[in-house]
């Protein structure tokens, strides 16, 4: 009994310790005790006033950094071809919201570029990043297939800056309106920017904080690259893949944002950070992401971290010109010097009570000159009291519609990441779409077949399909939703090929879809039914995707095993290969072996196969079992049936002939130049494509008036 009253005590004294220490970093953060939280106080935290120069900074890196985003990621240097081409099909998230044809989509992309231009030099940044933030978010809903996290963080970050004073400093809007100059903003300005990135790496890191990552197999033989050879003085390849590629980097992600927040760490955690977006920007394909991210990071600096630096740097031209005064000219009095310093801080005295008297509240809520101004007798008559206090109620409304804001977007883009469990739709193998979830990196895809059939009903026939023909890319593949809406483009593109022909309007036909795939290297497998008519399945946002394949997490245990055998069978010659499938009892698989492919063998590794040649070799059949195996010709045909009760497992081994040949030219580890000149010829490309686009818009509107 004695134990336990002890044991209570400590937990009581431990309980009141921690809790103490919260009450007190609370106080320290938001200068008032937990306890005495009130909206008010809050308010006054979010409108406490801020130097401006920071916030300016950003707004200008990032401007600048979406106009390069446009001709790339957007599509912009090929908009004819992704826009332009009427039997490629779209996959809108909003069935009603499509693209416009070309070239009105021309018109899209040079609002997008010029909202761009607008945010970057603060020229009517209000109508600029509204109208970049609207066209880049209708971008965005009328094509699936192209989203990416960073893309969905571009169309967040354009949303909140549309709301901020950041056209308050270094911006043509303030040299043009100086009423518009603040040398201080509220600081929601600063928090809603700072909580997106934090939410960024910390909602990152929680998603890698599964077996899949912490076991190593999301990104495989990724240190191979040159990036990581600082670490392979010491640590193997595999070694560097589990210890720096996943635990790190789940460390990093999740704590990352708040050692940036922490004055003591901040350095170190800068230095880190950075180091991370350039190793991310040469191991993958991703755009401006890891540029914006560098461009955010002194968000966690100081917010007069800008002034800061000009101020140092005047400092050292002072001492140098003065300097190279006294060596040009000694023993001259340097009065011109000192008087321009004089004038300078005169000017400066006489700027800072504008400053204060404004900089707690933001533009809509920014009293006149007049109610600044004292004045006997002001406050005793009537209608001055009125007047006063209903501009104390506005600026209240405005206070209180601000922390809604900020509270809404607090609270949402902490619940967005997991609520898959209201989108099941979107649900496939992994969780969602590839877009809020900040799931970066956490799957890797290995895409081997994909196979469209489709049955003519009416005259009893069958064909097939490319299956990129008419898709934008094979995102598609990978998504129960995009692959009920592919199904039925293709519907209407063959109706419409038809009725061209002088055909029927509409066509009596099914379409199955077969993809194979392989998920955090487990066995390449089925992904959806084959055998189900996607036409005439139906999909909803709210419920489970019902021609979906699940997932063979029975056969976990085998990753290590072909990790093995993938390894021995690289080790036969340059050229030597292995693909792992795993299929449903009951289902069929029918390949196609390339002729280019030589060395070709089947194994079984676990269950009941039966395998059947090309019809040439006389219809037979021979069933297979665990371990036995069998050669295979070039440049035929042949099936695999599971015949068992349980899922069979086999594997190819090959050799690949055409990479004897196939000499790739090694790439350059730091082609800075080339990216530039990429760039820069992206630019002009989209520039001369769009403005070839909007004449022709011109012309048709002209045409259209006459």
């Amino acid at each position: 009994m004695e134990r336990l009253r002890y044991i209570l005590s400590c937990m009581k004294s431990v309980t009141y310790s921690i809790c103490k220490t919260v009450d007190l970093k609370y106080q320290e953060q938001f200068g008032f005790k937990l306890n005495e939280t009130t909206c008010e106080k809050i308010l006054d935290y979010l409108y406490a006033p801020k130097d401006s120069s920071s916030l300016a900074v950003t707004r200008i890196l990032f401007g600048l950094s979406m106009m390069f985003d446009i001709p790339d990621e957007r599509g912009g240097s090929i908009i004819d071809k992704r826009w332009g081409d009427p039997n490629i099909c779209h996959f809108p998230l909003i069935p009603f919201i499509t693209a416009i044809p070309m070239p009105y989509m021309a018109v899209i992309y040079a609002m997008l570029w010029i909202g761009a231009l607008g945010i970057t030099l603060g020229y009517k940044y209000r109508v600029s990043a509204s109208l970049f933030t609207l066209c880049y978010w209708y971008l965005f809903l009328i094509e699936k297939s192209f989203w990416n996290n960073h893309s969905y963080l571009f169309g967040v970050v354009s949303l909140l800056l549309t709301f901020t004073q950041a056209n308050s400093h270094w911006s043509v809007d303030a040299y043009l309106n100086p009423t518009i100059r603040k040398t201080t903003v509220p600081y929601w300005n600063y928090f809603i920017l700072k909580y997106q990135f934090f939410i960024l790496y910390f909602m990152a890191g929680m998603k890698k904080g599964t077996a899949e990552w912490l076991t190593g197999y999301s990104v495989q033989n990724l240190s191979e690259h040159w990036v990581f050879t600082p670490f392979k003085l010491f640590l193997s390849v595999p070694q560097t893949d589990y210890f720096i590629v996943h635990w790190f980097v789940f460390s990093f992600d999740l704590t990352v944002a708040v050692w940036m927040m922490w004055a003591p760490s901040r350095n170190i955690a800068m230095l880190f950070c950075s180091l991370f977006h350039l190793m991310n920007s040469r191991l993958f394909r991703i755009g401006m992401f890891p540029w914006v991210c560098l461009a955010t990071m002194p968000l966690f600096y100081p917010f007069d971290w800008p002034r800061t630096i000009i101020g140092y740097l005047d400092n050292i031209k002072s001492k140098l010109l003065k300097l190279s005064c006294m060596v040009l000219y000694k023993n001259v009095d340097f009065k011109l010097t000192l008087k321009d310093n004089d004038d300078s801080k005169t000017k400066t005295n006489q700027e800072q009570p504008e400053t204060e008297d404004v900089s707690v509240l933001n533009d809509g809520d920014s009293p006149s000159k007049e109610m600044l101004t004292t004045n006997d007798g002001f406050n005793e008559g009537t209608d001055e009291k009125i007047e006063e206090n209903k501009t104390s109620v506005n600026k209240h409304d405005g206070r209180y519609l601000t922390l809604i804001f900020v509270m809404f977007h607090v609270v949402s883009q902490a619940i967005l990441p997991y609520s898959h469990f209201i989108t099941k739709g979107y649900n496939n193998w992994t969780k969602g779409l590839y877009g809020y979830s900040w799931d970066m990196m956490v799957h890797t895809w290995d895409l081997e077949t994909v196979v469209i059939k489709v049955v003519d009903n009416t005259n009893n026939r069958e064909f097939y399909i490319d299956p990129y023909i008419n898709s934008p890319n094979d995102r598609w593949t990978r998504h129960g939703d995009m692959v009920h809406q592919y199904a039925r483009c293709l519907n209407e593109k063959l109706s419409a090929r038809t009725r061209q022909e002088g055909g029927h309007s509409e066509l009596n036909i099914s379409i199955f879809m077969d993809i194979w795939c392989s998920l955090n290297g487990r066995f390449t497998q089925r992904m959806f039914d084959p055998k189900v008519d996607l036409l005439k399945v139906s999909w909803s946002p709210f419920k489970p995707v019902s021609f979906l394949m699940p997932l063979l997490d029975e056969a976990l245990d085998w990753r290590g095993t072909l990790q093995d055998i993938k390894t021995d069978v690289h080790s036969w010659n340059n050229y030597s290969d292995v693909i792992f499938s795993a299929d449903f009892p009951g289902y069929d698989q029918e390949k196609y072996i390339p002729s280019d492919l030589s060395n070709i063998t089947l194994t079984i590794l676990n269950g009941s196969v039966a395998y059947e040649p090309e019809v040439t070799s006389g219809g037979y059949s021979y069933k297979l079992s665990r371990g036995d195996h069998i050669h295979l010709n070039p440049d035929t045909f042949h099936r695999v049936i599971n015949i068992g009760d349980t899922p069979a497992y086999y594997m190819y081994t090959f050799a690949n002939t055409s990479e004897i040949l196939n000499i790739v030219p090694p790439k350059p580890k730091l082609p800075v130049y080339q990216e530039l000149h990429r760039r820069i010829n992206n630019m002009i490309k989209f520039c001369k494509l769009v403005i070839s686009k909007l004449f022709e818009v011109y012309l048709k509107m002209e045409r259209y008036l006459m």
